[in-house]
């Protein structure tokens, strides 16, 4: 493991040019940093971006979020719906650097996510000025993958790359589910739509339903009235095919006197007694004897490992685990390709080695989508 000043560089994230981008650890603190090697330019501070923690010629150090995690890891296998999110996150934090004049190009390996949050690494980095709107819509086909035709932004982004629009329409206009929301509202008849009111002057049936949610309408059922023998008379019985609003209810009591004699059963004698004693003291100790409780299963996260190409074999070992797990360092977890079960969520440290390359240090979410090894 090399050592830069205070941080260790646990393993290279990415190579850009002539800078090699390092996951790195504080050594005083012990605090997770990202180490640019060979950084040529101004860091910008900007909110979305990593901040600056050092800077010295050719090197900055930047902040790493913990439990962040870089979006390669997601290339391929990202969910649609947090994808969206992300682009647009990305989008609004890209607009802001370039109304600064800072034209920012990310790429996967130099963007962080925990959750819906986004964080961008780099910005100011000589090597990494370009166009945004072409690197964000790259961006979002290479973490799609094969589902990105279904993608909801995909149209966009594409009138985005285009220069038909401009980043600021991704961060603007309304999430998917809010379209979805607006689509599925029911407009009343003969009512047109008004600017919006206080929600405490509109009647609960006029609010907006979420998108969730079904819209029935149900019109009041009166009681038909009853004549003098207790059941509804001609005129207001419920039509054919149609149910009351509520149904009748039947009370059946219990008198509280049973009216036939009751029988009590006969006292068992006291030799009966101890005779079942003795047969469920004989029975519990067979039970305790043969019947062994089997292990509780630990019930935790299986992990899915890939090897690219898929004949190349890689070992997986735990170097470090979250708090509250169970699970011992140092342990060999599988030999990839294969799936790998841990006990807690959380960031877990682990160290992969392939024949005849050295060892590479990887911290690993889980849950998280299935890691792929790549042997070059």
């Amino acid at each position: 493991m090399e050592v830069l000043g205070n941080y260790w560089l646990r393993r290279i994230l990415a190579r850009i040019a002539s800078v090699v981008v390092y996951e790195g650890q504080d050594t005083h603190t012990g605090m997770p940093v990202m180490v640019l090697k060979g950084a040529q330019g101004v860091p910008v501070l900007e909110e979305g971006v990593l901040p600056l923690l050092e800077e010295t010629p050719e090197v900055w150090v930047l902040e790493w979020p913990i439990g962040a995690v870089p979006l390669s890891q997601y290339l391929g296998v990202a969910d649609l719906e947090r994808l969206e999110h992300w682009v647009r996150e990305m989008a609004r934090i890209l607009a802001s650097l370039k109304a600064r004049g800072v034209s920012h190009a990310p790429i996967p390996e130099l963007c962080l996510v925990k959750g819906k949050r986004v964080w961008l690494a780099g910005a100011g980095l000589k090597e990494l000025s370009g166009e945004p709107e072409k690197a964000l819509a790259a961006l979002a086909r290479a973490l799609a993958g094969e589902r990105y035709p279904e993608f909801p932004l995909r149209e966009t982004l594409e009138r985005i790359e285009a220069r038909e629009e401009s980043l600021e329409v991704l961060f603007s206009e309304p999430a998917h589910g809010a379209q979805e929301a607006k689509a599925l509202t029911p407009e009343t008849p003969g009512q047109e739509a008004g600017p919006l009111q206080d929600a405490s002057s509109k009647p609960e049936e006029s609010r907006l339903p979420s998108a969730s949610r079904k819209v029935l309408s149900v019109d009041p059922v009166s009681e038909p009235p009853e004549d003098q023998e207790g059941s509804p008379t001609k005129e207001t019985m419920p039509l054919e095919g149609k149910t009351p609003s509520r149904p009748r209810v039947v009370r059946i009591e219990e008198p509280e006197e049973p009216s036939f004699a009751v029988v009590e059963p006969p006292r068992p004698r006291r030799r009966t007694v101890l005779l079942g004693l003795l047969v469920a003291v004989v029975l519990l100790g067979l039970a305790l004897l043969f019947l062994r409780p089997s292990p509780p299963s630990r019930g935790g996260y299986v992990m899915e490992f890939r090897t690219d190409p898929p004949t190349e074999r890689a070992e997986v070992f735990l170097l470090e685990a979250p708090e509250g797990s169970r699970m011992a360092p140092g342990q060999l977890l599988l030999t990839a390709p294969g799936r790998a079960e841990f006990d807690q969520k959380g960031v877990y440290r682990l160290r992969i080695r392939v024949a005849g390359r050295d060892p590479v240090d990887y911290l690993l979410e889980v849950p998280g989508p299935p890691l792929v090894i790549r042997v070059r």
